[in-house]
C-alpha cells in the first residue's frame, strides 16, 4: 500500500519540524490549536482507513512512543471525546 507523495513529504517535513522544537525544549512555544489539528488529522486518516479496510494494526514501532506518551495522547484524546474507560471498552471491539 502506497501513499500520496504529497502526503509522504508533507508527513516527513512534519517529523522533521517536530524533532527540531522537541530538541530545543520549544514545545511550549507550539500553539495549542497546531497540535489539535494534527492530531484531529491523523485520527480521522486512521479511522477512515479502518472503517474502508477494517481493522489494522497501528503502524507505530515499538520505540516510537513512550509509555508516558502514549498515555498522555489516549489520556487526552479520550477527555476531549468525553469518552470513559468503560464507554472505551465497548467501542474496542467496533471493527472486529
Amino acid at each position: 500500500m502506497t501513499s500520496t507523495p504529497e502526503l509522504t513529504s508533507l508527513v516527513a517535513r512534519l517529523g522533521e519540524l517536530t524533532r527540531d522544537v522537541t530538541e530545543h525544549d520549544r514545545a511550549a512555544e507550539v500553539a495549542d490549536e497546531d497540535i489539535a489539528d494534527l492530531l484531529y488529522a491523523a485520527a480521522r486518516l486512521f479511522s477512515a482507513k479502518t472503517d474502508r479496510v477494517g481493522k489494522i494494526a497501528w503502524p507505530v514501532h515499538e520505540d516510537a512512543l513512550t509509555a508516558t506518551e502514549t498515555v498522555v495522547l489516549v489520556t487526552a484524546l479520550l477527555d476531549a471525546a468525553d469518552v470513559n474507560l468503560f464507554d472505551m471498552a465497548i467501542w474496542y471491539r467496533r471493527a472486529e
